[in-house]
Parts: structure tokens; sequence; C-alpha cells
């Protein structure tokens, strides 16, 4: 919001410099960004009076001109204007001054002759869109005076940074009560007093809202013999300080009064208004017509329009149509002033690409009960600026007036919120500066009535905030509060921070990636219509359509980062993420688990004398997965065959802890890869650390050395592809029973020495007896059981 200070002095008596009062405003709660000279386009601009004019010696099309600058001397300069005569008062730039079109003038050699300046046109100023020649000043200015102080353009702004809540101070008016109570101030806002004369506005239109619950109020006044003009010069000057180009009379009092009482109008020319009828009604789907930027638009039912019998007149709340614009060879006018429905506003606004001012005040909300006011307050300077006459009678359709909130609570509340020891008049004061009715009863209660333009006022901490903002943050005392509870983190933060330190300590850098994405990831991941993976939590309002869902996962995230790096020649790659995911129950909220994800891909190191050139692979993920296990004490996992779409097949497993599933890893599927324009191997593991977390072993139970040597044997199979090590391993571990210490895959091998479909798999098997010395032969009986009850099982042979 852009607030002009002489403006604002027409409401208030203010003591105080500019920047004086934009450090109490911003103290309080309305923060001043920054405070725009209004004048600062003008620097080193000044008048000028021509003393004469000389055709140029070497060029027909140009003249010289001789002028008076007063204090800074004579000038010289040339110009091809020929609107030009002696005596005239003109604009003069000096070298240094810079033009509206970011142009800075310097002294210039016209084919032999100086040119000292530039005398400036009305579009070089920024006053007109288009100039024909030199701007000339009609009353009579001193030479060597400013251009500023000649235009009235002495004014300075203070640029507001509202917070969405404060949508009130989008207005003038609004934003003089706020610095009246600031400053405790009176305030002297305008009091619309009308001259009606002519036709009653009930025989010259009628009104109809077929849809209140997204117009809940809808007034309008009219106007007949128009005189369609520019508007004064003190109008334009606030439009111009406020960001808003003048335009004519009418739009310029209807842009005014949005200003001033935060309240967006509209003119129709009422003339081109089948009947004098306005309908206030949802658009058909389909339906078309073109806005006042000279766009065709096409609506759907969400979109709110204002139509006449014929058709559609104006997008409700945010622009205009060509049909009924008001035009120079407009007569009567019908003025609307209305409160629509936020929620709409933003969704017309949003889904036809259209941000004007009225949508956005819309869009925050506006005071339903100031309506009328406004309107009449438009009414009146059409009628004091001579635009045209005011028809007797006002239509207003206002089914459910908006009720102000009332709030009950007492002065030891409030107190006890702020840490302050106010008295109840020091409270009661401070809440009637910001214009709340206050009634007092017994014990300090209060019972305060909000005005209906503060909608951000609805409980008592919203009350407090107000006596806090009044009263001075700097002069409530600091106070930390008093507790005797240790903070702590649960036993799942410490787990999530153990699992960072055993992946930052394994060279794995974390990553953060969006919790929602686009509805076509299911589709890069090659997921089956099926697949729980395509139920997803969607968003009501987007940011994006690649923002829309919550994710299922987070193999897209990492993926995308890996991609994203990939792209900026970083190839070499391990990335983790901890997060929650978002699964549909059918309830209200869905499950969030908080997953682990790992990818990792390009060499484990860069390549040296003694580093060997080595790429990462599945069994790195496993190695991941053990560290994991054995830090947390996990029972031990059982990784079957994965059937993943997104995952290799001969590649991936999905981790069993009983009949659990709790994660996979593997890797990446080449077609998925390609989804990602990546070409390298990605290898993705995901784990459900909600999951894991309630099997984590608290206690470390210790076990005592073992007495007795242990036997280490190796075993290589051939089995059918199709059987997974983990198979063969518990097979194992079951003839073995408790004198197989221990099992560990230490090679595979798929080639041509095994046939094809087949796969060797070796394994170290470590025997131990807690009682004695086993021997040779009582661990060859027991392999020799294993070999038998493998090859029955999974018609395995021993490799050769």
């Amino acid at each position: 919001m852009r607030v002009s200070y002489e403006w604002l002095r027409e409401y208030l008596t203010i003591d105080l410099t500019i920047e004086e009062l934009a450090e109490k405003m911003t103290m309080s709660g309305i923060a001043v960004e920054e405070i725009e000279d209004m004048a600062a386009p003008y620097q080193k601009m000044v008048i000028a009076k021509v003393l004469s004019l000389e055709k140029h010696r070497e060029a027909d099309n140009l003249l010289v001109a001789r002028l008076d600058a007063g204090s800074y001397g004579k000038k010289q300069v040339i110009t091809a204007a020929t609107n030009l005569k002696t005596g005239d008062l003109v604009p003069l730039a000096l070298p240094g001054a810079v033009l509206s079109d970011g142009r800075q003038i310097a002294e210039l050699n016209f084919k032999g002759v100086l040119s000292e300046g530039m005398m400036c046109s009305g579009a070089e100023l920024g006053l007109e869109k288009e100039s024909s020649g030199i701007w000339i000043f009609d009353e009579p200015l001193q030479p060597g005076a400013s251009v500023a102080d000649a235009l009235n353009s002495n004014d300075r702004v203070l640029v507001l940074e509202l917070t969405a809540n404060r949508s009130d101070c989008m207005g003038m008016i609004n934003v003089a009560r706020e610095i009246a109570a600031i400053l405790d101030l009176p305030c002297k806002l305008p009091e619309p007093i009308l001259k009606e004369e002519g036709p009653s506005i009930t025989d010259l239109a009628a009104i109809q809202i077929d849809d209140p619950d997204l117009c809940p109020r809808y007034a309008a006044r009219a106007a007949i013999d128009l005189k369609i003009g520019p508007s004064p010069a003190w109008m334009q000057r606030r439009l111009k300080a406020a960001g808003i180009r003048p335009i004519n009379n009418i739009v310029d009092i209807t842009n005014y009064v949005m200003l001033e009482y935060n309240q967006p109008l509209h003119a129709f020319d009422l003339d081109r208004i089948s009947q004098g009828r306005v309908i206030v009604r949802r658009a058909r789907n389909g339906e078309k017509f073109a806005t006042l930027d000279e766009i065709e638009r096409q609506f759907t039912a969400d979109d709110l329009l204002i139509a006449d019998p014929g058709g559609g007149l104006c997008v409700a709340g945010v622009m205009g149509g060509q049909s009924s614009e008001v035009t120079e060879a407009t007569v009567n006018l019908l003025l609307e002033a209305a409160y629509f429905n936020p929620l709409s506003i933003r969704r017309t606004a949003r889904s036809l690409g259209m941000r004007t001012e009225a949508s956005l005040r819309f869009e925050r909300g506006v005071d339903p009960n100031n309506t009328v006011n406004a309107l009449n307050r438009a009414a009146q300077l059409i009628e004091i600026l001579g635009c045209g006459k005011i028809a007797r009678g006002v239509l207003d359709e206002y089914p459910q007036p908006l009720q102000p909130v009332r709030i009950a609570t007492n002065v030891n509340r409030i107190n006890a919120w702020l840490g302050t020891d106010l008295t109840g008049e020091q409270i009661c004061g401070y809440l009637k500066r910001v214009n709340f009715e206050v009634k007092t009863g017994d014990g300090g209660r209060l019972e305060v009535e909000v005005p209906t333009y503060r909608r951000d006022v609805t409980q008592m901490a919203d009350l407090a905030e107000e006596v806090a903002r009044l009263h001075g943050y700097d002069r409530i005392a600091v106070t930390l509060p008093e507790s005797r509870q240790l903070g702590e983190r649960t036993p799942f933060q410490k787990m999530q921070l153990d699992c960072r330190r055993l992946l930052q300590g394994a060279g794995i850098s974390e990553i953060m990636t969006y919790s929602f994405y686009s509805k076509k990831v299911p589709e890069l991941l090659r997921l089956t219509p099926d697949d729980p993976g395509h139920k997803m939590v969607e968003l009501m309002m987007p940011l994006s359509e690649e923002q829309a869902v919550m994710r299922t996962g987070l193999a897209h995230g990492i993926l995308t980062a890996i991609a994203f790096n990939v792209n900026r020649r970083q190839t070499d790659l391990a990335f983790y993420e901890i997060g929650r995911i978002y699964l549909p129950t059918g309830d209200l909220l869905p499950d969030e688990p908080v997953y682990l994800g790992v990818g990792l891909t390009g060499r484990k190191n860069e390549t040296g004398w003694n580093q060997p050139d080595q790429e990462y692979d599945f069994y790195d993920l496993k190695g991941i997965l053990e560290i994991i296990w054995d830090r947390f004490g996990l029972p031990q996992p059982r990784l079957t065959r994965s059937n993943r779409p997104y995952l290799h097949p001969g590649q991936s497993a999905e981790v069993f802890l009983g009949d659990k599933c709790v994660g996979y890893l593997g890797q990446v599927h080449p077609g998925v890869l390609k989804n990602y324009q990546l070409t390298k191997a990605v290898f993705l593991m995901e784990l459900n650390l909600s999951s894991l977390a309630e099997l984590i072993r608290q206690e470390i139970v210790f076990e005592p050395l073992p007495k007795f040597p242990a036997i280490q044997r190796d075993l290589a199979l051939v089995v059918s592809d199709k059987i997974s090590a983990d198979q063969i391993a518990a097979a194992i571990k079951d003839v073995g029973g408790g004198l197989t210490e221990r099992v560990e895959l230490f090679d595979v091998y798929q080639g041509d020495q095994v046939g094809p479909g087949q796969r060797s798999l070796a394994f170290s098997i470590t025997y131990r007896s807690p009682e004695k010395t086993l021997n040779d032969q009582e661990v060859n009986e027991i392999q020799a059981k294993m070999l038998q009850r493998i090859k029955e099982q999974f018609g395995a042979v021993v490799r050769g």
C-alpha cells in the first residue's frame, strides 16, 4: 500500500517528520518498507523562459532556443518541437537529469551547435502517455524554479508492507485511523453529503442476486447527465502517488474512493445495460465476453459475473467488460459497490490470470458494512466536481448483515498474556483508540465489540495484541518463562539423529526435497494404475500443477536431486533424506510415517594412484543397511526379490522384519532413469524409520567371549537365479542349528561358466560350539546335511 503523506494530512494534524512517523508505525506493527520522494523524478529539472528561437544553421528541422533558467543562467538548447514561441515557460532538464524513460541528459553537440540540456514533453515528464510537443506551463512561474514545485509533486509516499491479516490498511481512511490510534490524535474523516435530483434510481435500474453466498451485498447508485473529462490535478496527483494512472474523471473517482475507503467500485454505462437490470450470477460453462483489456475470456460455473438479461457485463470483483464500458459518449451511469466472497474472487482471478487492485482487495476481504458509505462518497465527488447529477435513492441488497464480533475477557487475562501490570482504565483507553466499543464489569470484566472493518480481531489474543501495539512493545519488560522441565529429544528423534551421523560418517550428504509433487510422478516411476503409489493426498489450492499432491515416497525427490546435479556435471553423488511421506487412509487425515531414503550413483571416491576406480553398486546399499541394523540392534532382516516397477528386477530386494515390509533397496530401472534424463546406474533405498523405531533393542546384552575356537568353511553353490541368497542362508542356519555362528555371502557370479539362468553364490560359514571344540568330522557331517537339504529344496549343486 502506498500512502500519500499530503493526502494523509487531510485527515490528521501530524507534528512529526515523515521519518519519525514511519518509525512509530513500524514499531506498532504497520511496517513501512520505504519512503518515496515524488519529487525525485524531477531532480535537475527547472522552469525556463524562451527568450528567442532561431533556425539551426545546418539543419532546417531544428531550432536553437535561448532560454532564461533564472539562477542557473542563460541556456542554449536544440529542439525539433514546433509548438514553441517566445515567452513560453517550459521544463528544462539540465545535464545529469534522468527522464521517465530512463534516458540521462548530457550536453550534446548538434552539427556544431552546443545543446546545454533538453526541453521536456509531458510524456518525458511522466505526465502523459504520448506527447506531440514540449510541455508549456500556463500559470506564471519564476524561471529557475523547480519543476517539482510547479507540478505540485513535492509529496512523499509511505510504502507499507502489510501482512495478510491487515487488509483494512489498504484504504487511506483506515491508515489514518491507525495512525490516530498510535499517536493518540483526533481523526477527521470525510462525511459524504449528497444533493440528489432527477428521477429515482428505482425507475432506472434494478438488482437481482442469484447467488447470495458469493455476493452477500450489492449496492448501486445512478448518475445522469454526465460530462466525461479529465479529473482535477489534485486527484491525479494522489492517484499517481498511489501508483494508479489517471484516465478520466469517472474512472479516477472510482479509483480514488477505492484507495480512500478500501472499497472497489465499478461504473457501468447505464444505457448499455439491457432493461437496466443487473443480475449477479454464476457464469455458464463456456460463457464468453471481452473484458476491458480487450481480451475475450471464457468462464466456468465457478466464476461470478455481473450480467444483464442479455449476457455478462463484468467479471465480479476483478475487471469490467467492454460491452458496458464508460466512454466519452456515456451520459448515464450505474455505480456499483459490493461485497464478494474472497475465496471466489481469488479462484477466478487466478484461473483467468487477472490480478487487479480491485481483486487484491476483495481477495483479502473488505468491510461489507462500508459499501454504501463508499458509494455515497463517490456520488459526492461526481457532484462536487461537476461530472453529473446524482439520481435519488440507492439500491441495496443485503439480506444478512454482518454483525460485529464481540469478545469477552478481563483485565487480568490481558496482563497475564502480555506480562504487564496495566490498569483497566489503560487497557480500555487503548482499545477505544482503535474504535473498539468497550463495556466494563465487576472483577475487571471486559466486553469488547470490534468494528467490522477489523476482520483480523476475533479472539482475546487479538485484543491483547492491540493493547501491546499501542502501549509499545519496547515498554513491555522482557521476562523468561519459568520451567523446571529440561528439554530432551524423544527416542525417535534420537534415532533420526543417529541415522544422520551414521550416513554423514559414510560420506553421504543430506538433502531436503519438497513434500509435494506433480500427479505425473507415478508415470515417471512406471507405477501401474492399481499401484498404491497412485493414491495420493491432493492439495485443495496447490501453488502449481508441479506441486499438486503430497508425496508417497522419497524416490522421486532423490532422483530429481541427482538429475539436477548430473545436469551440472556433478556425477559422483551420494545423497540421503529423512522426511515424512503421506499415505491416504480413507480417514480425514493421512498416515505420515518418517522414511529414510538413500541414493547412490557414480564413483565411490576420486581415482588416485592408491585408489581403485570403483563405482557404487547394490552391495554398497546392503552395507548401509547392515550398519543401520547393527547400530540399532534390530532383528535380522529377511531380503526377498522385489517386484517394484521402478527397480531393476535382477538387482533389487524387499526388506522384511517378520511378515512386515519395512523398505526396499536396489538398482533403479533403466526405463525410469530415462524419464529423469539419467544414463548412469543409480542405486536407491528407502526404509520406514517409524516402523524400525518400534523394534530398536533398548538394552544391549553383552555375551562372554567364546571359550572354544571356531572352524570356518567356504561353500560355493550353483543355483537358479530365481533363488535368493537369503533363502540359501536361512536353510544353512536351519540345518546347522546352534553350531552355525555366522553365514556370510562373499561372492556372486553369473556368466558362461555356470550356464544360462544360473548363478554361483559363495558363502563363508563359521561353526562354533559353546560346549566343546568341534573337529573336522563333526563339521563335515553338518555340512553334508546342509548340501543334501539345499539340493533337495533348491536344486543346488556344489560348484567345482
